[in-house]
């Protein structure tokens, strides 16, 4: 991975956080509604793809 392929996966990356960021303000909505199901898969989702996140920022890390 050359630094351009470094920089596009961290814009990336940074998008995908912003994504989860408004993962969690629906789930906070879900929860002041008392729909916990939907806010529970909302945060299982956002859980996994935390995961994700976090593998590809150590894979970024073991190359820089």
């Amino acid at each position: 991975m050359d630094i351009n392929e470094i920089n596009n996966e961290i814009d990336n990356l940074i998008r995908e956080l912003n994504t989860l960021v408004k993962s969690l303000a629906n789930s906070r909505e879900l929860i002041a509604e008392d729909n916990f199901k939907r806010a529970t898969n909302y945060l299982s989702e956002t859980e996994i793809a935390l995961q994700a996140i976090a593998g590809k920022v150590s894979k970024i890390k073991l190359l820089i």
